[in-house]
């Protein structure tokens, strides 16, 4: 609210209140304005992970991997699990495209990472969506440890057979950054044991750096 008045030398001349309605649903209580925040928001990241995998698609080019960077859209699908693939690359030689392949995926999707204020966040609303996403994180780190997994797609094949991905509000699949990170070191190290020509460090740095 607003308080106003007019006066002269001698008097009040007139004064009262201008009341304004508060800038927020009134069911919700969220503001007016989030609606249009969260898209906009959403369209930046879309952007930026458009554009990260456009990166990523030019380095495996220049590397040889592939001869087309449109390779990874849908028009081109891969007949094979990718899952099952990423598995398959601790005990075998890829080939060229193969290997692109599980590179972009992990890339593609790359898991979930937390600044410290999100982390505090999440354990102050551990019922809300970033407390879900911890516990699925914890849940996920807890299975690698028990079973021994070597890395995130073999823990994932065992214990979702099913369905890989997490469906909208469940996060018991989630999985961190860092444990794609792992796996993806382990991987080129396994290739380069098996003498995959494209699994060099210089490559693995550009990614992984």
């Amino acid at each position: 609210s607003v308080g106003w008045a007019v006066l002269s030398p001698n008097r009040i001349v007139a004064l009262g209140v201008r009341a304004f309605d508060k800038a927020e649903t009134a069911k919700e209580g969220d503001s007016l304005n989030l609606v249009r925040r969260t898209a906009r928001l959403m369209r930046r990241r879309l952007r930026r992970r458009a554009w990260r995998l456009k990166k990523l698609a030019r380095l495996l080019k220049r590397h040889e991997l592939i001869d087309d960077t449109q390779v990874f859209q849908p028009k081109h699908p891969f007949p094979r699990s990718l899952w099952r693939l990423r598995v398959e690359a601790l005990d075998r030689k890829l080939s060229a495209e193969e290997w692109a392949r599980v590179i972009y995926h992990v890339c593609k999707h790359r898991g979930f990472h937390w600044t410290s204020r999100d982390e505090k966040q999440a354990e102050a609303d551990s019922k809300g969506e970033g407390g879900k996403v911890k516990k699925g994180l914890a849940g996920t780190a807890k299975l690698m440890h028990e079973n021994n997994y070597r890395t995130a797609a073999e823990m994932v094949l065992a214990e979702f057979p099913a369905a890989q991905r997490n469906k909208q509000g469940d996060y018991g699949k989630a999985l961190a950054r860092t444990l794609l990170g792992d796996e993806l070191a382990l991987l080129f190290e396994r290739q380069r044991k098996f003498e995959n020509p494209h699994a060099g460090r210089e490559l693995e740095i550009a990614i992984l750096g």
